[in-house]
């Protein structure tokens, strides 16, 4: 549906949450998760009404240059 500015800045946060029955660890685990990967966990929106678009990025090493 849309996020607005005041909670773009807060959506990774530990225990962030605009649902009742919330317990905001989800995006926060994912995006530790992610960064512990070497990668990333963004999100942008336009604001309420406009959707938003969330994105993983993972680095890739091929299977060939593994360890």
């Amino acid at each position: 549906m849309g996020i607005s500015a005041e909670n773009l800045t807060r959506i990774f946060g530990h225990g962030f949450t605009t649902r009742k029955d919330g317990h905001g660890f989800g995006l926060h685990s994912g995006a530790l998760t992610a960064r512990e990967l070497g990668g990333s966990l963004t999100v942008k929106s336009d604001g309420p009404g406009r959707g938003a678009m969330f994105t993983l990025e993972l680095p890739f090493q091929p299977k060939d240059e593994l360890p």
